[in-house]
């Protein structure tokens, strides 16, 4: 099985839309790469001082979604990672860590 991670992006033109940001062997490795993702763009946008709200909507607004899909099914989604949950987790220790 092959476990797809695809990146959405509302921010850009409708032809750059969806991105395939890589191919893996297992979910666990798909949903580190996916983590990776947000990680990325949290580390970019934050700035010192800056409120946990502020970066989450900066993250709602300007940054790529990664999912997950499987290759044997029409799966949209596969269950243990959710970017938005992992996003808030990551802003709320980053906001935290940086007072």
């Amino acid at each position: 099985m092959t476990f797809f991670v695809e990146g959405v992006n509302k921010s850009l033109e409708p032809q750059k839309q969806v991105r395939r940001i890589g191919e893996f062997k297992t979910v666990a490795e798909a949903v580190e790469v996916a983590q990776k993702t947000v990680d990325a763009f949290l580390q970019r946008q934050h700035r010192p001082g800056m409120e946990a709200k502020s970066l989450f909507a900066l993250y709602q607004e300007k940054a790529e979604f990664p999912f997950i899909f499987r290759d044997d099914d029409r799966t949209f989604n596969v269950p243990g990672f959710n970017h938005v949950q992992y996003a808030q987790q990551r802003i709320k220790a980053l906001c935290e860590a940086k007072r």
